[in-house]
């Protein structure tokens, strides 16, 4: 393991010490023959593959305190910054190059894999955040969805990358049909999984979602209220259609209704959406059938 004293006294960056007229290149190529190398911390950046945009400040200022006192053991992974000559982009490790910024560290160790193929790239670095559960749900679900729809990913293949079932990366990526207000109570901590998986198929999610902050509901009060709700509104059907419409809202994670007609034997399937996100969904799933 490389690890970066805390007493080495450099400046802001070998850069701003040196001079601007700095060769990057000579510094850059230090050790890249094992592809490790310690650089100037300001000679990386993050990736725009990144999911995850909030980093809590508690734990910033934690680890760059740990830092201070013993360094980084675990080097930066990073790629070359192909619009930058000798500057780097990085796949895992952005939460360490934050907190040694707010060390006071000058430089960190890296290690160079522009091997890496563009899923590759993704992959390892949301495995990282989620290996240590840094991901509000939010951004686990973009970050799946990223490999499906910008890498082919299939929700089997993902689901076995990342240790998880189909169901549990499914319902994950239910959680994006939902309307953007809902989607913000959830990364804010103020709805949980448990209660948006509840909500996700009702007609009016973000009524139920104010109410549930607003008392305080826990996800069994909700299921319970819905249960109540969905028993009086079904008192006029027939159990068999009543079957046939809880089997296609839980498999696609929205409201949907059946009206039959006795006499001329048809009717309708109606599926219910709030947002143009849920109608990308639902395309989306019929293209998967």
């Amino acid at each position: 393991m490389v690890k970066v004293s805390k007493n080495k006294q450099l400046g802001r960056g070998l850069s701003s010490l040196l001079g601007e007229n700095l060769n990057v290149d000579d510094i850059t190529k230090k050790n890249l023959k094992n592809n490790l190398s310690i650089i100037p911390i300001d000679f990386l950046s993050a990736g725009s593959w990144q999911v995850r945009k909030n980093f809590n400040e508690n734990e910033l200022n934690s680890l760059s305190q740990s830092i201070k006192n013993n360094g980084i053991f675990q080097p930066i992974v990073v790629i070359s910054d192909k619009e930058k000559k000798g500057k780097y982009k990085i796949v895992a490790g952005e939460r360490r190059w934050r907190a040694a910024q707010l060390a006071n560290i000058h430089e960190v160790p890296i290690i160079l894999r522009d091997d890496l193929s563009p899923e590759k790239i993704v992959e390892i670095s949301l495995l990282e955040n989620l290996e240590r559960s840094d991901l509000n749900p939010i951004e686990e679900a973009r970050g799946y969805e990223d490999l499906i729809n910008e890498h082919n990913y299939t929700q089997e293949k993902v689901a076995k990358i990342f240790s998880k079932s189909r169901p549990y990366i499914t319902n994950f990526l239910r959680l994006l049909t939902l309307p953007d207000e809902i989607k913000t109570y959830i990364i804010n901590g103020k709805l949980s999984v448990g209660h948006a998986r509840a909500i996700i198929s009702s007609e009016n999610s973000l009524e139920l979602a104010r109410d549930i902050i607003k008392k305080g509901l826990s996800v069994r009060e909700v299921e319970k209220i819905l249960k109540q709700t969905k028993k009086s509104d079904n008192t006029s059907k027939l159990q068999e259609y009543l079957d046939v419409e809880n089997d296609l809202s839980s498999k696609i994670g929205l409201k949907t209704r059946i009206t039959f007609n006795k006499e001329k034997k048809n009717g309708v399937l109606t599926i219910k959406f709030n947002s143009l996100e849920q109608l990308d969904f639902i395309l989306k799933k019929l293209k998967e059938a």
